[in-house]
């Protein structure tokens, strides 16, 4: 969200925003450039079960995954106990 916003809607250069040849802004042409796609393929035919930890960042997926759905968070004691009067609505207090 902060580069639609920093690089494509409101950016220093008061130009229109880039888009593609239909009007859509591209939020993924990093991900899209050639040099990416060609490491992408490569990393395809090589990985398996046996490498995946090696060729790619399964633990920082995990807890990314994990933070992104409000889990594993920093600062939380997940053992403490939480009593149902310590919550109100869809909010603790």
């Amino acid at each position: 969200m902060d580069r639609l916003y920093r690089d494509f809607l409101f950016d220093d250069s008061r130009q229109p925003p880039k888009t593609d040849d239909q009007g859509r802004l591209r939020l993924d042409d990093w991900e899209m450039r050639e040099d990416v796609q060609e490491e992408v393929r490569d990393l395809w035919e090589r990985v398996n079960a046996d490498n995946a930890e090696q060729l790619a960042d399964i633990q920082g997926f995990r807890q990314e995954f994990l933070r992104h759905h409000g889990f594993d968070m920093p600062g939380i004691d997940y053992a403490q106990d939480l009593s149902e009067d310590s919550v109100i609505g869809n909010s603790l207090v």
